[in-house]
């Protein structure tokens, strides 16, 4: 009974130890993920020790616990529920709830632009009243590692308060290589063992009074901060990246470490010589500092040795036998004092401890100035892609001197075409093809009217501009203003080439079901056999009927080649077919006439010769008349015809090269990167407004 009643007690006092333990309200999300494999190991160690565990009293409630009572209520109730849950619940102040809900959709619409660690950071400050803040130290050159816990240790230390075995695990830590990571509790805290850190809870009045944790890890150059921009600088000091071993092969992991401020620190000459390496811009205020430590002695000039160097400059050694000398006997305060003073640590350490009170609504100035830094980094990310892309779609943009250069061509080559259409035709026309067509060649020679329409097309008419517009499209083509496809659909004639190249493809693709198909199915070679004959007895009925050859595809407009296709198809059987009307009608009269005459002459005998040769003789001539003014005016309507067509098309042709050459090569922005840059800014410039309001 009386070990059951100790057991209880037992049990009793850990819950109480649990729930009045110091927990880190920034990191609850980080170690929710980790909280049942931990509480299950603690439950069976419980079990198994049950008979053996010394039972703990608990602690007396400090002043800090007081006050964050509530905080912890918060964060105990928000360690229950899993990091990726949807419905977590929130623990954020009523002040802050439209920043955060703002901040969200920030991550949402500007994650390509903003860090999305610090991000989250930010949004986890947002979620506690008194929020943790980070330091990051970074120790920089070949001992910066132990520069780094150097400083931290003297910075951590209580001067009132005895040497602790705390300070020599900082000194200790990092010989295997893992970052160190001080948060406040007791030493007797259980801490889960992790690869990627090592974590210290550590009971130093500097953090819980200023409510912070320090990350301790090295800063890499390697002589890369040359060429690497101030933005990626200053993301690579407030993000450091935690090496982890990812197997045992030797392959190592990174893990992105998001911190409010970052203070690098250095040690000697190579310290220096390393810090010497890094831009000016590095020491910014509000998020970065450093701390170069080198000798600092009281000296008897009149400016001491600590008022004649920079800021960044402190004395670590020289604060820690200041430590020591207090802690061995209080006696020597005064020379503490001088000490501590010279070694500049209490300037450092006002940076770090920053502003101990926080805003009138309890905004810590640290996570105003990292929220500052946020949408300042975020609207500068959204700057420069936008320039950019601006910058690479004019370098991408043929230049206005090439496109003045082609244009002038282009009137070049247009005045040759004029000249070619007012020249060439003309001469066409009064060669002796064209005469064959002339009004008496009709009654015997009528089929020479579509054959010689024909030639004078296909040699005379833009057979030179056609020539010229290859090599211009090519020259065009070459410049990059336009594609092969671009070039084909200049013109006019572009819609009768693609209804053209559609009918055949469509031919090609959908064959008539052939007689031997519909009896049995055939191999694959028989078909493929069947559908080429097939396709080649449609192409050569397109081309027969339309005078197009839809497996003909230059790379340059066809608009002259269709034109004259056009003519020859539906101007010139036009013409023929007027010749034969004119033919047969003359040929009807002069036999009408000439039938009247031969009656007048068989019923009158005697005196009808002469009236019958005068009225066959007036047919004849008054249809030869007709014959002749009729077709000269059909003649002259062709040729009309044909000059008015070779203007257009020449006109259709000029003004599709000048519109590729004037419009295009052009690189646009596209309308989802410009969608997505607007909303960037309408969620950093809504994160803006909130936070300026909050004072």
């Amino acid at each position: 009974m009386s070990t059951a009643l100790r057991t209880l007690r037992s049990t009793r006092s850990l819950a109480t130890a649990a729930r009045d333990a110091y927990l880190c309200p920034i990191c609850l999300v980080k170690t929710s993920a980790c909280l049942r494999p931990a509480v299950s190991q603690r439950s069976r160690r419980d079990v198994s020790n049950s008979q053996t565990t010394k039972i703990r009293r608990p602690a007396i409630p400090s002043q800090h616990t007081l006050t964050t009572a509530r905080t912890r209520r918060h964060a105990s109730n928000g360690s229950l529920a899993s990091a990726t849950a949807i419905n977590a619940p929130s623990t954020v102040p009523p002040p802050f709830r439209e920043l955060h809900q703002q901040l969200l959709a920030l991550e949402a619409e500007a994650s390509t632009y903003v860090s999305l660690s610090r991000l989250q950071l930010a949004i986890r400050s947002l979620e506690s009243e008194i929020p943790v803040t980070r330091i990051a130290v970074l120790g920089l050159g070949v001992k910066g590692a132990q520069a780094a816990r150097k400083l931290a240790r003297v910075l951590l230390s209580d001067a009132l308060a005895d040497e602790e075995d705390w300070e020599h695990d900082i000194l200790q830590s990092g010989k295997d290589g893992r970052s160190l990571l001080l948060r406040y509790g007791d030493r007797g805290d259980t801490v889960q063992h992790s690869r990627l850190l090592q974590t210290l809870s550590i009971p130093s009045p500097f953090l819980r009074r200023h409510h912070l944790e320090v990350l301790v890890t090295t800063l890499t150059t390697s002589g890369a901060t040359d060429g690497i921009s101030d933005a990626e600088l200053e993301e690579a000091l407030l993000v450091p990246s935690l090496v982890t071993p990812t197997s045992a092969g030797g392959r190592v992991g990174f893990v992105r470490y998001p911190v409010h401020k970052a203070l690098v620190a250095a040690e000697g000459i190579t310290g220096a010589v390393e810090y010497g390496r890094l831009p000016r811009f590095v020491d910014k205020a509000e998020l970065i500092h450093s701390a170069l430590s080198l000798p600092l002695r009281s000296s008897t000039g009149e400016k001491s040795a600590e008022e004649t160097t920079t800021d960044n400059v402190v004395d670590v050694d020289l604060a820690t036998h200041a430590l020591g000398l207090f802690r061995t006997n209080k006696a020597n305060g005064a020379q503490f004092s001088e000490e501590w003073q010279t070694s500049r640590l209490p300037h450092l350490s006002q940076w770090v401890a920053g502003s101990s009170e926080p805003d009138v609504v309890g905004l810590k100035p640290a996570v105003r100035n990292l929220l500052n830094s946020i949408l300042l980094t975020g609207s500068a990310a959204v700057e420069h892609a936008e320039t950019e892309q601006t910058t690479l779609n004019t370098s991408s943009t043929i230049p206005d001197t090439t496109r003045t250069r082609l244009d002038s061509l282009i009137s070049h080559f247009a005045a040759d075409w004029h000249r070619d259409l007012q020249t060439n035709l003309p001469a066409a026309l009064d060669s002796r093809t064209w005469r064959r067509t002339a009004w008496f060649r009709l009654l015997w020679r009528i089929d020479d009217v579509s054959v010689s329409a024909a030639d004078i097309l296909r040699q005379s008419w833009l057979t030179e501009a056609e020539q010229t517009l290859a090599f211009l499209s090519g020259r065009i083509e070459e410049t990059g203003l336009a594609t092969s496809d671009d070039l084909r659909a200049v013109g006019a004639g572009a819609a009768q080439a693609t209804e053209a190249t559609k009918q055949a493809e469509d031919a090609v693709t959908s064959p008539q079901p052939l007689a031997s198909q519909a009896a049995t199915t055939p191999t694959t070679d028989a078909r493929l056999e069947a559908e080429t004959l097939q396709t080649i007895t449609v192409t050569q009925k397109l081309k027969s009927q339309t005078g197009v050859n839809a497996l003909f595809n230059p790379p340059w407009p066809q608009t002259i080649h269709l034109a004259r296709q056009q003519i020859l198809h539906s101007l010139v059987p036009a013409l023929h077919l007027k010749a034969q009307t004119l033919v047969l009608t003359t040929l009807t009269t002069i036999a009408g006439s000439s039938a009247l005459g031969a009656w007048i002459w068989v019923a009158f005998p005697s005196s009808g010769v002469q009236y019958a040769g005068a009225i066959a003789a007036l047919g004849s001539v008054w249809s030869l008349r007709r014959l002749q003014k009729l077709w000269g005016k059909e003649r002259d309507r062709f040729v009309i015809t044909l000059k008015e067509d070779g203007r257009r098309v020449l006109a259709d042709v000029e003004g599709g090269l000048r519109r590729l050459v004037r419009g295009g090569g052009r690189v646009v922005m596209r309308e989802d990167d410009l969608r997505e840059w607007a909303r960037a800014r309408g969620a950093l410039q809504k994160c803006r407004e909130v936070l300026e309001r909050i004072k």
